[in-house]
Parts: C-alpha cells; sequence; structure tokens
C-alpha cells in the first residue's frame, strides 16, 4: 500500500474533490426526488418546498455536526472506516416508500416523515465537504477551500441533471433506484481512500488553529442572510407560477452558483457590487410595493437577479473570513449551516414572524439580509455603511408603510402553510376579495341585495356558469371552495359536496364571505387532500365534478393525473361530467389533462371568455369539460366548446411520471 507522502497530492485532490462533488450531487438530487414525492401528500402546497428547505438545512447543520465530531475525536484512519460503515448501513436501511402519515398538522407531519425517509443519508452526505476537506488537508498539509466549490458544482450539476434529465424521463421508482446506485458509488470513493491510504496526517509546521481568532457570529449571520433571501424569493415564484422542482432549481441555481464561484478563489470589486445591489434592492422593492402581481415575470426575473447579486456579496464576505486553520474549517461550515436554519426559519410558515399583507417574506429577509451584510462589514467606513444604511431605512419605511396600506384596507389576514391569504374591502368599489399570495380566489358584492351575484370565474357568460345552468345536477362534487361563489346559483334540493384541502379557507368562507350561508343547495364541506376524500366515496356519487384547485399559479400536478382522471370517471354516475378550471396557468394543463382523460377513456372539449377589464368583479376565464357521453358532448359543441389541439409526442402524465419542462408555454 502507498504511503502518504510518496503519493502525489494530485491523486487525493482529485480523489476527494470527486467524493466532495459526487456527494453535492447527490445531496441535491436527492432533495428535489424527495420534493417531489411528498408534493402530492400535501396538495401540492408551494410551501412545501419552503418546509423541505428548512428540513434540508437542519439536517446539512447535523451533517456539520457528525462531520465535526469525526474530525475532532478519530483518526483519518478511524473516521473513515465509521463513515464506510455508516454509509453500508444507509444504503441497507433506506425505506422504499414514502411512510404513512402521523400528525393532522402537515408542518410537523411533514417534518417527521421527511426525517424517517431520508434523514440518514442525507445527514452522510451533508458531511461530505466537511470530511473532503478534512481528509485532503491532513493528504497535502493545506487547507482545501478549493473542495467547497467542487461541491457547490456537484450540487449545481445534481439540480440540472434531475430537472432536465432525469425527471423528463424517468418515474419516480427508477429515478430512485438510479440514485441508489450512485450512492453505492459514493461510498466506494470512501473505501477507495481507505485502501489508497489516504488517510495519514503529515506533520504540521505550526498549529495554526492555536493562534487563529475565529469569527463564530460572522460565519453564522452572513449565510442566515442569504438563505432568508433564497426562501422567499423561492416561495413567491413557487406561488406565481407552480410548486415543481422547475421553479425551485432556479433561486438554488442563483444561490450555489455564488457559491462556486467565489470558493473557486475569484476576486471581485466589492464596492461595485454593493452600489449595484442596493441600487436594484431600490428599485425592487418599490415594485413589490407598487405593482404587486400585475408584473409576475418581471419581478421573478428581478428577484432572482437580485438574490445572485446578494449572495456574491454577502458570500464574498464569508470567503474573506474563512479560516486559515484546516483545523478550524469544520466548525466553519457548522456555523454556515446553522446560518442557513436559522434565516430560512424566518421566512417559513413555522417561523415567528406571522406577518401577511403583500409580499411580507420577501421584506423580511431584505431587511435580515441587510442587518447580517452591515455586520460584516462594520468596520468600513464610507460607501459600505452608508448605502446599507439607507437601504435598512428604506426598506423599514416601505415595510411601515405597507402595513398601514394593509391595515386600511385589509380585513383579515392569516399565514399558514398553504400561503399567505388576505380578507381586503375595497370601499370604492363595493367590492370584498378574498386573495391567496398574489392570486384572487374569491369576491362578494357588498350592496345590498347584491351579495349573492355571481363574480370572478364564474360570473354570468362565464363557460362554467353556462355549464351549470344548462346540466342540471342533483349531486355535485366540487374541488377547491375558494369562498363558495360556485353555488351561488344552486338549485333547492341539490346536494353540493366541496373539497376543500386547507380548514382556515372553510373559515374564511364562512366568518367573511355570505355564498355558504345563503346558498339553497344543501351544502357540505369536506377538508383535506381532495384524492384522498374522493376515494372514501361510494361509485357513481356524483352527477358532476369540477376541479377549481390551484395552487399558486397552476392546478396541482396530482389532481390532473391519468389516476386521478380514472378516481374522478369512478365517482361520477355513468355519463358524468366532469369539468376543470384551467385559466392562468403558466403550463399546458389543457393538453396534460386531455391525454389523462383520453388514457382513461373520456373525450374533452375547452371553452374560454374574455370579460371587460373594467369590470374588477368578472375575471376572464378558461375550463375544460371532459366526459364520455355523447349527448354531452354534442350539447357542449353547439354551446362553442371545442376540440383542445392534440399533442402527439407527450407522455401521458401518471403519479410517477411527469414532463414538466415539455408542457411550458415557452
Amino acid at each position: 500500500m502507498p504511503s502518504l507522502q510518496k503519493t502525489s497530492t494530485a491523486v487525493p485532490g482529485l480523489l476527494f474533490g470527486f467524493a466532495a462533488f459526487l456527494g453535492s450531487f447527490l445531496l441535491f438530487q436527492l432533495e428535489l426526488l424527495a420534493g417531489q414525492t411528498v408534493l402530492p401528500h400535501y396538495g401540492g402546497s408551494y410551501y412545501v418546498w419552503t418546509v423541505c428547505l428548512l428540513f434540508y438545512q437542519v439536517v446539512l447543520v447535523g451533517g456539520y455536526a457528525y462531520a465535526l465530531l469525526l474530525s475532532e475525536r478519530f483518526a483519518p484512519k478511524v473516521l473513515l472506516r465509521l463513515h464506510l460503515a455508516l454509509l453500508a448501513a444507509s444504503l441497507v436501511l433506506m425505506p422504499a416508500l414514502f411512510p404513512a402519515q402521523a400528525f393532522s398538522s402537515p408542518v410537523p407531519d411533514l417534518l417527521w416523515r421527511l426525517a424517517l425517509f431520508i434523514a440518514f443519508p442525507f445527514l452522510l452526505l451533508s458531511a461530505s465537504t466537511t470530511l473532503c476537506h478534512k481528509l485532503l488537508s491532513d493528504a497535502s498539509g493545506k487547507s482545501a477551500f478549493g473542495v467547497f466549490a467542487w461541491s457547490n458544482a456537484g450540487s449545481l450539476a445534481g439540480m440540472f441533471s434531475y430537472t432536465l434529465l432525469v425527471e423528463p424521463a424517468l418515474p419516480l421508482a427508477s429515478a430512485a433506484l438510479l440514485w441508489r446506485g450512485l450512492f453505492a458509488v459514493y461510498a466506494l470513493l470512501f473505501a477507495a481512500a481507505l485502501l489508497l491510504g489516504f488517510h495519514k496526517s503529515p506533520a504540521r509546521e505550526e498549529k495554526e488553529a492555536d493562534v487563529e481568532k475565529p469569527r463564530y457570529f460572522l460565519w453564522a449571520v452572513l449565510p442566515a442572510g442569504s438563505a432568508a433571501l433564497l426562501a422567499a424569493v423561492t416561495s413567491y415564484q413557487s406561488s406565481a407560477t407552480a410548486s415543481m422542482p422547475l421553479t425551485w432549481m432556479i433561486p438554488l441555481t442563483v444561490y450555489l452558483l455564488s457559491y462556486a464561484l467565489l470558493f473557486s478563489g475569484l476576486e471581485l470589486r466589492v464596492n461595485t457590487l454593493r452600489v449595484f445591489l442596493f441600487s436594484l434592492l431600490f428599485v425592487l422593492a418599490g415594485i413589490l410595493w407598487r405593482f404587486e402581481s400585475s408584473l409576475t415575470t418581471i419581478l421573478i426575473a428581478l428577484l432572482n437577479w437580485a438574490l445572485f447579486f446578494a449572495c456574491i456579496v454577502a458570500h464574498r464576505e464569508l470567503y474573506l473570513a474563512r479560516p486559515r486553520s484546516a483545523a478550524l474549517a469544520p466548525r466553519y461550515y457548522l456555523l454556515m449551516g446553522l446560518g442557513g436554519v436559522a434565516g430560512t426559519a424566518l421566512v417559513t410558515p413555522v417561523g415567528a414572524l406571522r406577518l401577511s399583507f403583500g409580499f411580507a417574506d420577501l421584506y423580511i429577509a431584505l431587511v435580515v439580509f441587510i442587518g447580517a451584510l452591515a455586520y460584516a462589514v462594520r468596520r468600513e467606513r464610507g460607501l459600505g455603511l452608508r448605502a446599507m444604511g439607507f437601504s435598512t431605512a428604506l426598506l423599514a419605511g416601505l415595510l411601515a408603510l405597507g402595513l398601514k396600506l394593509s391595515g386600511e384596507t385589509q380585513v383579515y389576514g392569516l399565514r399558514n402553510f398553504y400561503g399567505s391569504y388576505r380578507v381586503e374591502d375595497d370601499k370604492a368599489l363595493g367590492l370584498r376579495r378574498f386573495v391567496h399570495g398574489s392570486t384572487v380566489h374569491g369576491i362578494q358584492h357588498l350592496a345590498a341585495g347584491e351579495e349573492l351575484k355571481t363574480t370572478v370565474y364564474y360570473s354570468a357568460g362565464s363557460p362554467i356558469s353556462e355549464l351549470l345552468a344548462a346540466f342540471p345536477a342533483a349531486h355535485v362534487g366540487a374541488v377547491g371552495l375558494g369562498v363558495g361563489v360556485s353555488c351561488a346559483d344552486a338549485r333547492k334540493g341539490t346536494e353540493w359536496v366541496f373539497y376543500e384541502l386547507d380548514p382556515d379557507v372553510v373559515s374564511i368562507a364562512r366568518k367573511y364571505f355570505t355564498f355558504l350561508e345563503n346558498c339553497k343547495a344543501d351544502v357540505s364541506v369536506v377538508t383535506g387532500d381532495a384524492r384522498l376524500n374522493l376515494k372514501k366515496e361510494p361509485p357513481g356519487r356524483f352527477d358532476l365534478l369540477y376541479l377549481d384547485a390551484f395552487t399558486g399559479g397552476s392546478v396541482p400536478f396530482h389532481l390532473i393525473t391519468k389516476e386521478a382522471l380514472e378516481l374522478y370517471r369512478s365517482r361520477l354516475k355513468p355519463g358524468g361530467l366532469m369539468v376543470f378550471h384551467v385559466s392562468g396557468n403558466f403550463l399546458d394543463v389543457v393538453s396534460v389533462i386531455r391525454l389523462s382523460a383520453a388514457a382513461a377513456g373520456l373525450q374533452s372539449l375547452e371553452k374560454s371568455i374574455s370579460f371587460d377589464t373594467n369590470d374588477p368583479a368578472r375575471l376572464s376565464s378558461e375550463w375544460l369539460a371532459v366526459t364520455d357521453n355523447p349527448a354531452h358532448l354534442k350539447k357542449l359543441a353547439k354551446s362553442g366548446w371545442t376540440v383542445p389541439a392534440p399533442r402527439a409526442d407527450w407522455r401521458v402524465w401518471t403519479d410517477e411520471y411527469r414532463n414538466v419542462l415539455k408542457a411550458i408555454k415557452w
């Protein structure tokens, strides 16, 4: 066996560099794979990923702590043997199926099930960078922060390969099997290090850790600022588009790219960056405050651009503050992880801050970030502190103004696992709105005598309004409650069953709106995931089933798969009708549903309408009707419903497979 002294440092450098790369590659593949697996269990909520991020960062800290323990308590050879043994155990013990529900509350339930599902391998993979840094530093006799650049490059590769290659091509089960195979390769790299003898520490000329002063708080506060921004940008982007790996990947790429660039040793002119960054933050804050959802695409681009420059500035300071001693590196990584947990926790539903107006998450994150950066450069004079002081004052002012303005119009506000809810009164127009994130989910007239007038997507003349009138149904199932506008014109003696994911939405609909209270039909509301609850219903339960369920800007994917359509068909009476609300999607949901329907033996017709934008109570909408009843199809066609354009090169979406890239409306 070759000794360490006789072996070129290039060989261990490549080995441990690739191990760090592959460890992070697998870590981020696992993040996206687990996120995609758990999403349908929680109704497709865009906060699922934010809570997942918090879980990942908590376990990441556990991995850093584990690596610190091994690095400081065990000799390199023992360290390698212990790590190898745990990797083997993880490979054997990793569950193949997502664990069953354990808690009624979604946040603790998600955290608990993730812990059972992936915590063990995730913790071991989280230790990769620290362990590889330690082992390479021992092998080469010098600091090895280049390993961190390898690690972040692996993270980027893992995200891109999953989103662009794995998800569009493989079902979840096959993707999981491929991941296990690569995890075994990762374990073999550490076995190779043990066999090749890369575990003997050369003598040090001096103990740098004894003379270097650690900067513990700084190592934590800077990652807290950038992690808060990452969580806030991701939440906004998912709420405005759809919760899926592609939208999760974009902010994460920006975040990790900054680490990869800076820890590769890239030199940047910091003052120029600060001027650009804070100018960008001024513009961004103004747009967030003034325009809100009317500039969604521009906002997403600006947010990610601002996130990139913010991370560049913060992570440059973090890189400059890195310890020169290899012995302090494990503590450096651990505190970075702790900061990430703290920053993410501030903008998740489990955080202490519960502001519900507008873009509160983003304002909180901006204030946290600027405070962190101000601490980092507190000894500087001139541009840095002045710019940050002015920025903090501006953002604090906008935050206070936002609270004041929201207080004038906001009747009620709530932030929970499923998003941010607001009930707002527009006294000038005589309207009350229910807003989820930046999307209006219901409007009611406040004037006496107009309370039951149909609004939003159910206004007179809308496709769904015409359909409900043309196909009188005795038993109606409705997925998605909103505020109950859809049953405003329901006939006496009919039965309407609403399936609503979030119990808080039911409370809002009953307390602040009167559609349910004044509905002539026999109305009941079932809370929880619609698919799970529909499975409990007897076959042939409904004459008509319609779905008006959105999370963020898209229909939850698990509600439009082949298996979902088969379930809906089984709960309809023979020849029954189902209708999907497909407005405002940046995805071609119509084609997805049409293919799922065809696979279930059903045919589809679509219809859309555009209302006068000067009437804020009537919103344009697009609907898709699905049935196997020839008479219904003929009647719909006479009313202007048309056959959707075919997509011959598409595969049917199932619970195990979907190709989001192909469905995007480029």
